[in-house]
């Protein structure tokens, strides 16, 4: 398997919420925050450590991208085409992964819908209103 090996500056935008796309992505190094925009208000929805995975949803489902990921550090990452490795992959073992993502937006609509907090754990702790009009600029521009 042969990914792309790929270098952001920090405050750089890696995905856009919307857009289309099937890669998987391995942090090497570095640290993201996965977030999405709700009217000027940025939302966090995790941070991303070094030896993480992300893009499985899109990876899996070929939907548009659910979120933004942005790099909070120099980051270092590996970007590996779904198509390099779908035929790696047994038909099982991707099946699984249809049916897991499936859920998985399932129930984050529903929180979404329900306006349901979740507990202020270091991955999701929210942003200060500094840090929200940073990333609002970066988001939108």
């Amino acid at each position: 398997m042969q990914g792309f090996d790929l270098d952001f500056a920090a405050n750089t935008v890696v995905c856009r919420e919307g857009d289309p796309s099937s890669e998987l992505y391995f942090l090497k190094s570095g640290k993201l925050l996965v977030c999405t925009i709700s009217g000027t208000q940025v939302k966090v929805i995790s941070r991303i450590s070094s030896g993480e995975f992300f893009g499985e949803l899109s990876f899996f489902d070929g939907r548009p991208r659910a979120s933004y990921v942005v790099t909070l550090e120099k980051c270092k990452l590996i970007q590996i085409q779904k198509q390099e490795i779908s035929g790696l992959l047994p038909k099982w073992y991707t099946e699984i992964g249809i049916g897991l993502t499936k859920k998985i937006r399932q129930l984050d609509h529903i929180l979404n819908e329900s306006n349901h907090r979740r507990s202020q754990a270091e991955e999701s702790k929210p942003l200060s209103i500094e840090e929200q009009r940073s990333l609002y600029e970066l988001l939108t521009n």
